[in-house]
């Protein structure tokens, strides 16, 4: 299958997945959104592959959802295009998923890589949850995977400041599994990754299940994804749209 945002690759019993947006540095539109379920789903039913990772450029993961996509929408049109319901499908894939991450991953862009099941860091990589700067907040599970993962005060952090943190400050708040030197990175990701794609297809599905998340997760997201549908329609929202296309400061009503 072709597909225009997105690259897929095989090496062995690995299935690649690259992020392939360069005109939009890897931004999360609904048609990439859709693309990357689609590559997820093919790889999943592929009895060849066992391991599938996804990964984008060496500067962006991806830099989040589409601002100017974000920037035409609404509560209502937001729900009728299902922003940001697609990434919830990812949790019914059965093989192991690695965030493979260099450069930013930002706000969507560090939301997919916490919807796999564990991230593989560049030193170089970057994280941040900045919705709060247009005016919004994560939509994509980042407030309550975060907390599940890094625990309250580390989420609140993150979400709160908006601010971005290096790759090592990922992993000793404990959502980045591995942090890998820039100049060797390609090469130990993929070891990593064939490790594991050499494992028993049987085992690997097994355990993956077990350590799946709690259906609590599930209200959490559905409670955080209405609060985003409703601030799309909000004064703020176009307040720190607009002023990220002005590149000046915004100026909130509260």
């Amino acid at each position: 299958m072709q597909f225009k945002n997105i690259k897929v690759s095989f090496d062995l019993k690995l299935g690649l997945i690259t992020i392939d947006r360069k005109e939009d540095k890897n931004a999360l539109n609904i048609e990439t959104s859709i693309e990357l379920l689609q590559a997820l789903k093919n790889l999943d039913q592929d009895k060849n592959i066992t391991c599938i990772s996804i990964s984008g450029s060496e500067k962006f993961f991806s830099p989040g959802a589409d601002i100017k996509e974000l920037n035409e929408l609404n509560s209502k049109t937001a729900l009728d295009k299902r922003l940001f319901s697609f990434f919830d499908e990812i949790e019914n894939i059965k093989k192991p998923i690695i965030a493979v991450v260099e450069g930013f991953a930002l706000g969507g862009g560090m939301e997919l890589a916490l919807s796999c099941d564990f991230i593989i860091a560049s030193e170089n990589a970057k994280f941040g949850q900045p919705e709060l700067n247009l005016g919004l907040i994560p939509g994509i599970g980042g407030t309550q995977r975060l907390k599940k993962y890094t625990g309250k005060y580390h989420a609140n952090y993150i979400c709160i400041t908006g601010e971005i943190i290096s790759a090592k400050q990922a992993y000793e708040m404990g959502f980045v599994s591995v942090v890998i030197d820039k100049t060797d990175f390609k090469n130990k990701s993929k070891e990593i990754l064939k490790n594991i794609s050499e494992k028993p297809l049987s085992s690997l599905l097994e355990i993956k299940k077990l350590i799946k998340f709690e259906g609590i997760l599930k209200e959490g997201i559905k409670n955080e994804r209405e609060v985003f549908y409703k601030l799309l329609d909000s004064d703020n929202k176009k307040i720190g749209i607009k002023s990220f296309f002005e590149k000046k400061k915004p100026e909130w009503k509260n």
